[in-house]
């Protein structure tokens, strides 16, 4: 199946997850521009140490975003920011998923709606076990 209009363009299902990719990347590199310089101005130094602070562990990925926006995590501005960036670039594919699901049901196309709700339940089962 391909994305394009008859007149040549691209569709707007394209024209979204393009958008949706681009902005999520800088969003990510912005929050890890910011966070390198907080660290660097904390610490003096970019190095990061393996600390207990660095590791997620004990918890599914959606959990863990939960408990960050609850503010469960006393983590110094730059570790928070570097984590939101990190979190941004997961959950960007994840949302380009659920972009495609509602497009593809709201086109009221049964075959592709049931794949990417497939792949959608493939990726969330996914990151609740890790």
């Amino acid at each position: 199946m391909t994305f394009v209009n008859s007149d040549g363009g691209a569709s707007k299902l394209q024209k979204a997850i393009s958008s949706l990719l681009i902005i999520g990347v800088a969003i990510s590199l912005v929050l890890e521009i910011i966070g390198m310089v907080l660290f660097s101005y904390s610490y003096g130094h970019l190095h990061l140490l393996e600390g207990k602070e660095m590791f997620i562990r004990g918890q599914n990925f959606f959990s863990f975003i939960y408990g960050l926006f609850q503010g469960h995590y006393p983590q110094k501005s730059a570790i928070l920011f570097m984590t939101l960036e990190i979190t941004t670039l997961i959950l960007t594919p994840y949302a380009r998923v659920v972009v495609s699901v509602l497009y593809f049901v709201w086109k009221r196309n049964i075959k592709y709606t049931l794949i990417t709700i497939f792949v959608l339940t493939v990726l969330t089962i996914s990151l609740a076990l890790h």
